[in-house]
């Protein structure tokens, strides 16, 4: 499996993240691609209806300003080009990629790290084991990135978060074309680890399940496969 390139790792609140320039273009594959992917994206409904083709955040780059904040620079892509380029294994040609996130989710001793298995009828690495996490859509820009960065987790999770959620990483993910920001958080519930939580079953195998980090360090990385931030966090536990 191809490395994470690591763009940035260290401890941010998710108050000092700001949307910058958000008048960037869309990014947009060679226009010889155009009928391709209709072409593509119309078959592509035929076994998965339920997707749309959704106008996601494309981050170009992001910078330290003076005052220590993160300052993210943000165009769009369109979920067709990013399922074809996945398909056909494009990488990007500018900017850095799909801005995802992705959230490590801890009991309050830190024992246990909540997971779960991309359902086998998603279009996009199905199977996968991964952390809470999804993508931004454009309309996401229209509130600070402290509750964007959030939407999925807590669309996802029905949890009673601290109110400590902390960036730790921004990651290239190894699929190429996106972008993973890294939260971490830990639960004020009680935690009954034998019980898995229900999650939506177009998203999830099995629902999200608890497991302890040491059987996440006896996992293997490619069976299952595992997505970014998990894929991440396993080698900072290895070291």
């Amino acid at each position: 499996m191809p490395e994470i390139q690591v763009l940035w790792e260290g401890r941010l609140d998710l108050s000092q993240i700001a949307w910058g320039d958000s008048s960037l273009p869309e990014f947009r594959l060679n226009s010889k691609h155009d009928v391709k992917i209709n072409k593509f994206w119309i078959e592509h409904l035929d076994t998965h209806p339920n997707d749309y083709d959704g106008t996601l955040l494309y981050l170009y780059d992001f910078i330290i300003d003076q005052n220590s904040n993160l300052v993210l620079n943000t165009g769009t892509v369109k979920f067709s080009t990013i399922i074809y380029m996945s398909n056909f294994n494009f990488k990007i040609n500018k900017g850095i990629g799909m801005l995802g996130v992705q959230c490590l989710i801890f009991d309050s001793n830190n024992n246990y790290l909540l997971v779960g298995r991309r359902s086998h009828h998603q279009s996009y690495y199905p199977g996968a084991l991964t952390i809470p996490g999804g993508m931004l859509e454009s309309n996401d820009l229209n509130n600070p990135p402290k509750i964007s960065l959030m939407r999925e987790i807590l669309e996802e999770v029905k949890l009673n978060f601290n109110n400590h959620v902390n960036l730790i990483a921004i990651l290239s993910g190894w699929n190429g074309i996106s972008v993973t920001f890294l939260l971490s958080t830990v639960i004020n519930d009680f935690l009954d680890p034998s019980k898995n939580l229900d999650g939506d079953q177009e998203e999830w195998d099995d629902g999200l399940n608890w497991i302890t980090i040491k059987e996440l360090l006896h996992m293997n990385n490619d069976s299952p496969i595992m997505l970014d931030g998990l894929q991440y966090f396993k080698t900072k536990i290895e070291l």
